[in-house]
């Protein structure tokens, strides 16, 4: 357990007494001056005068779950402290923005950015903005789980139909671009001949044979889900209901004594590898190399949890569609007046 303190720092204190290159990445997603030879003080006097003319950014940057942890250290805490180790992402984003800092033992909690951002964090307008930004997260990972890398041109198209409150691209863009600084799974890539931002999942195995892909497929629209579908797979953390998941958990689950997070570690390994483009047998390769099986009968019966698997799950190539998809389009395509 950490003790919750107070730090006297001033703000611009303890937004200095962050790395220099983090306080850089905050200065380029906040479209502020800097450089390499910027002074910590002066970026982070940068950074300060930014959010307390702009508080609303906060609800863009930070995570609903770090908000509300926010909320909770500035009540009064009694001397049992706080647990630390479940809190270390939302931890991470707050100290980044100099709210608290992190010490052995204890959490200090910076007193003048309590007093500034007070009722800013507490609003209503702030509750409304987490719960809209808190759903165009969890929709745009959804769409990186089933795509592997967002044009995020075409892509608008299909987050403007399902978003409950889509805003412009250009509000899209903007949330993308600083709510970022605090994710670990994507990355922002800019083609600097037309000047289209895309966004790359960090599952991606080779980005350049994707694009390759995509070229070889230009009639193929990125495919539309549901909302509720991007926000399973988000939620899921890459996983949801494929036909063949709940049959391949179970049977590797009596192959591990029943290690449901093992379980879970080989499964999103097979379906990265599905994703990325490998071939059938290279799928059981990567399964079989995770797992002893004891007989040919349990050889036979991972071949077809594997199988429902390949055909049944997202493509990064293919923009989202399944294999078994393209077979079905291609069995009922139309040529020459009649069907094939």
């Amino acid at each position: 357990m950490a003790k919750v303190l107070v730090s006297e720092k001033s703000y611009i204190e303890e937004l200095a007494a962050n790395q220099p290159r983090n306080l850089m990445v905050i200065c380029e997603r906040l479209f502020l001056p800097f450089c390499e030879e910027s002074e910590p003080k002066e970026m982070a006097q940068e950074v300060s005068n930014k959010l307390q003319e702009h508080p609303e950014l906060l609800g863009k940057m930070l995570r609903k779950e770090a908000i509300e942890l926010l909320i909770d250290l500035w009540k009064p805490q009694d001397s049992t402290g706080i647990l630390i180790e479940p809190y270390m992402e939302e931890l991470q984003q707050l100290c980044y923005l100099g709210f608290i800092s992190v010490e052995e033992d204890a959490l200090r909690v910076n007193q003048e950015a309590k007093d500034i951002f007070f009722f800013s964090v507490q609003s209503r307008q702030m509750k409304q903005d987490m719960e809209r930004y808190t759903e165009w997260e969890e929709i745009i990972f959804g769409m990186m789980f089933s795509y592997g890398i967002l044009d995020l041109y075409d892509c608008y198209e299909i987050f403007a139909e399902v978003a409950t409150q889509p805003g412009t691209y250009a509000e899209l863009e903007e949330f993308l671009m600083v709510r970022i600084v605090f994710w670990r799974s994507g990355l922002l890539l800019r083609n600097q001949k037309n000047k289209r931002l895309f966004m790359a999942s960090r599952e991606v195995s080779d980005r350049s044979r994707i694009f390759d892909e995509w070229n070889e497929h230009r009639d193929l629209t990125f495919r539309k889900y549901t909302r509720q579908e991007y926000i399973d797979l988000a939620v899921g953390n890459g996983i949801t209901g494929w036909n063949g998941i709940s049959e391949l958990f179970v049977f590797i689950l009596e192959k591990i004594e029943h290690d449901r997070y093992q379980a879970m570690l080989i499964i999103k390994s097979v379906i990265l590898v599905i994703q990325n483009g490998v071939t059938y047998l290279d799928a059981m390769l990567q399964v079989t190399g995770l797992l002893e099986h004891d007989s040919r009968e349990d050889e036979k019966e991972l071949c077809e949890y594997v199988k429902k698997l390949f055909y049944n799950i997202p493509i990064y190539g293919l923009k989202g569609h399944t294999r078994e998809e393209l077979l079905r389009k291609e069995r009922f395509r139309v040529i020459e007046g009649g069907k094939q």
